[in-house]
């Protein structure tokens, strides 16, 4: 089985065997497709999941305890092949665990499992990271969902974080980011024709957040709701009708990161035999 299917009375929702990646949420009163559809020249994926690392690594890998572990910009998850523990028509919680290739790569036994459940106005999706080594192991997790959207064809489109600011816009260059000695905060952020065009934009400070997008007459096309996540980064293809929001634990490197894994910016500790949850809800408005 290369897909898995879910179907409620609104949407149907299909994930793919390699990645875990959600490649389908079509609302079916209206017909919308609200993912982006793999496109290699514009961005060959819709919904990536990352772990053990997000974002590029400027040393092209990490050192823990004095070894250097070569890894892969947003590591090795989105990769690897998920089993199903569990499907109902409406939810489904998958799992992927280490391999003796991955073991290799990063030498400690782990879990994620990712549960999705699909809502009358969406869906929410849940990443459970497992430590089930006996070693503490440094993770970042994150969730890449692109979405469907006239950001290109439509000037006028932006992002709205709430009352309560968030720190940033921070800009990344060569897809390394700096955010020391930046104090900025916004609770806006416009979609222009330049918005990405050196990369991602990274915003901190983004637990517990209703993040919105707004169409350019203002009405809330669809909401990102974060819980544990404390970075969301922002990225699309100029003059793609591409929207990538991306709830993060963790970032991609500062240009002057030292290798040492402890000093990674976002990075999380895990002891062995715990585990974490990080959850995300989406809210699509439903016109009828």
């Amino acid at each position: 089985m290369n897909v898995w299917q879910l179907e409620n009375d609104r949407y149907q929702v299909a994930v793919n065997t390699t990645g875990g990646e959600l490649s389908r949420i079509q609302d079916k009163l209206t017909g919308r497709e609200w993912l982006w559809q793999p496109q290699p020249d514009v961005w060959n994926n819709s919904a990536t999941q990352l772990f053990p690392v997000v974002g590029a690594l400027v040393h092209e890998g990490i050192r823990v305890d004095g070894q250097f572990l070569l890894l892969p910009a947003h590591g090795f998850l989105r990769r690897q092949l998920f089993t199903c523990i569990e499907q109902g028509m409406n939810h489904l919680l998958l799992e992927a665990r280490a391999t003796p290739e991955t073991t290799s790569a990063w030498p400690w036994c782990w879990r994620v499992q990712f549960q999705l459940t699909l809502h009358s106005d969406g869906l929410s999706v849940s990443q459970h990271v497992f430590n089930d080594d006996s070693r503490s192991f440094w993770y970042s997790i994150g969730w890449h969902p692109g979405f469907a959207l006239s950001v290109a064809s439509e000037s006028g489109w932006h992002v709205q974080f709430g009352e309560k600011e968030v720190r940033g816009p921070f800009p990344t260059r060569n897809r390394m980011l700096v955010t020391d000695g930046k104090t900025q905060t916004t609770t806006t952020f416009p979609l222009t024709e330049s918005s990405f065009r050196s990369g991602a934009v990274y915003f901190g400070d983004c637990q517990q957040r209703q993040v919105r997008v707004c169409s350019p007459d203002g009405k809330t096309i669809m909401t990102l709701e974060t819980a544990e996540h404390d970075w969301l980064a922002l990225w699309g293809v100029p003059g793609a009708d591409i929207l990538c929001i991306e709830p993060l634990a963790g970032t991609t490197d500062a240009p002057d990161f030292d290798g040492e894994t402890e000093n990674k910016r976002g990075i999380r500790r895990l002891a062995p035999g715990q585990s974490q949850t990080f959850t995300v809800r989406l809210r699509f408005t439903v016109d009828v």
